[in-house]
């Protein structure tokens, strides 16, 4: 199995496992006194850039970004390190008046969002152990990005290992 092809099967695990049983803000660019609640994305690799949405999606956060740190092959073993970034928008309290209107204010609570995100994943990981063909290695380490959150979208993440097997040795012939 290839790094891409582990991405990309943990990406769908994660898509169909998690993101598709959760709705979280999505922002609104133009205003933010509005949200639209919808199911995150899982991607692979890095947040799309806006104009290169994959399969004509309208967002992309709130999200689930699986990628990997520094992989090692060893000629025996071949291991990844797998980091999931999860992304959340959350600007604040959001409180519907009698007259319909909304009052809106920043509360800096949005590492709640982020934090039910992280132990929804940690928890389907933690359950399946295999995640669309991908065996996963404990330990699961998980956490906040400790640099300031770009405020209103906080960001975190949860890191394990997967092993895949070597690529074979060649064998020489001396004759």
């Amino acid at each position: 199995m290839t790094t891409v092809e582990v991405l990309e099967r943990i990406k769908e695990f994660l898509q169909t496992n998690v993101c598709n049983r959760i709705k979280l803000q999505k922002p609104n660019d133009k205003n933010v006194d509005s949200y639209e609640l919808v199911n995150p994305i899982a991607h692979i690799g890095w947040i799309p850039q806006k104009g290169f949405l994959p399969n004509k999606l309208d967002y992309t956060i709130p999200c689930l970004v699986v990628g990997m740190d520094e992989a090692n092959d060893d000629g025996q073993d071949c291991s990844i390190p797998i980091r999931i970034s999860a992304v959340v928008y959350s600007p604040g309290l959001h409180v519907k008046k009698d007259d319909g209107s909304i009052v809106y204010t920043p509360d800096f609570q949005g590492y709640i969002d982020l934090l039910n995100l992280i132990d929804r994943t940690r928890a389907e990981i933690a359950k399946n152990h295999i995640l669309n063909g991908v065996s996963i290695e404990y330990p699961i380490r998980w956490g906040m990005y400790q640099e300031e959150q770009p405020y209103p979208y906080w960001y975190g993440w949860i890191v394990f290992s997967v092993r895949i097997q070597a690529y074979p040795k060649a064998k020489v012939n001396l004759d």
